[in-house]
């Protein structure tokens, strides 16, 4: 007896461009939500042998194992097994790669057969893979799709635009930082705590055409915001925009929600956006832009929200106040509120929960599904350009129409 599974997905990509990301092995942590380390040990030619590692399961257990995989770009096609075998008596994958009119298919095989006395039989390791790949290979459809239509979109020419993006190193903030980064623009961006989202987006921002800075600062606190200015004032010298991402959100209950929690949300959703707007307002000359990130919630209310909402709306009133205000010095303000995206933040979910979560809000929108950062990037750099200098204080909802 044996196990044998059989999975494919369609990539709206071209073909070298999911050959190269999918069989760059060392990126698989950034490209697949399961593995934590991908460690290439010997490398011959198309044949690469490496170790890989998963998080931590719910016992604080690490599962590593060293594979081998051979790549054949004449033909589109991987031979992989496992050299350290683990609970399986042999683990041979065959990955193969087809142009349709939809794109390219990517289709993962995998014959195997466990050990006696391993965790799972056949069955069971069948059925946990079938699931398991499910995820993987739409985590990476949208990941791969994402990135090759950052080179594709004809953004306006940003070169030599200079804009800061608060909480930049994930989610729709590094969305935005590398898509003006592609632009041609000078980018800083901010981060409260060292993680592996900076080290991988500052690697990102050294292979593209705009310059891009990481600053430690904390944007909803004031002297986290006098030092992003500083930082601006003393590299740029001045800004041509102002992208206020960075807030927090924790969903609770109306009955359950404290002051503390009350004021956190105002603190760093809306007072953070005033302050980092006020201390770089002087940086900023005619034709500069500033945009807010609020949130389509704050027009259809969200239980659990009521704090979130309520800030994301008032948001939306500093916005039209300061668009006035700004106006005769030739300085837009605008509000960008997406609906639900696609973030890594449900990659970090347990894969069946991230699978529940994204069928259920795609049902929200007409569009069918949950936008991707790109998606907010585009309108962004498209309100930081010249092309919308007559649009301001208005707010723009990216949200497939909830």
């Amino acid at each position: 007896m044996a196990g044998h599974t059989s999975n494919s997905i369609v990539i709206d990509a071209p073909m070298d461009f999911v050959w190269e990301r999918t069989n760059d092995v060392a990126s698989w942590p950034e490209l697949f939500s399961e593995y934590s380390l991908a460690e290439i040990l010997e490398q011959d030619g198309p044949r690469v042998t490496f170790r890989l590692a998963l998080h931590p399961d719910e016992n604080g257990t690490v599962w590593s194992w060293v594979s081998q995989r051979t790549t054949d770009a004449a033909t589109r096609t991987v031979r992989a097994h496992r050299v350290e075998t683990g609970p399986f008596e042999y683990m041979n994958i065959h990955w193969q790669y087809t142009q349709t009119d939809q794109g390219v298919r990517m289709q993962w095989t995998q014959d195997f057969h466990m050990k006696d006395g391993a965790p799972l039989d056949d069955d069971g390791m069948t059925d946990r893979i079938n699931r398991n790949t499910v995820v993987q290979m739409n985590i990476i459809k949208r990941k791969v799709e994402t990135a090759a239509s950052a080179l594709r979109t004809p953004y306006a020419d940003l070169t030599g635009k200079r804009i800061l993006v608060t909480g930049g190193t994930r989610g729709i903030g590094r969305g935005i930082v590398l898509a003006a980064a592609r632009a041609g623009a000078d980018v800083l961006t901010c981060y409260r705590q060292d993680s592996d989202h900076v080290t991988t987006l500052g690697k990102e921002l050294a292979a593209l055409p705009g310059t891009g800075h990481l600053v430690r600062a904390d944007a909803s606190d004031a002297a986290g915001a006098r030092l992003l200015a500083d930082r601006v004032r003393d590299l740029f010298g001045g800004l041509d925009a102002v992208v206020n991402n960075a807030g927090d959100f924790t969903p609770t209950p109306y009955d359950d929600l404290t002051d503390a929690a009350w004021a956190a949300a105002v603190q760093s959703n809306l007072t953070g956006t005033h302050q980092v707007t006020q201390a770089t307002l002087p940086l900023m000359a005619g034709g500069a832009s500033i945009v807010n990130l609020g949130s389509t919630v704050a027009r259809i209310g969200m239980a659990g929200g009521a704090h979130y909402t309520a800030v994301k709306q008032a948001l939306v009133g500093l916005t039209r106040s300061l668009a006035r205000e700004l106006g005769p010095r030739n300085i837009r303000v605008n509000t960008i509120s997406p609906g639900r995206i696609d973030t890594e933040a449900l990659d970090e979910l347990p894969p069946e929960a991230a699978a529940q979560q994204r069928a259920i809000f795609s049902k929200f929108a007409a569009a069918g599904r949950l936008g991707t950062p790109q998606e907010i990037a585009h309108v962004v750099l498209f309100l930081i350009s010249d092309q919308a200098s007559y649009i301001t204080g208005q707010n723009i909802h990216v949200d497939g129409c909830v």
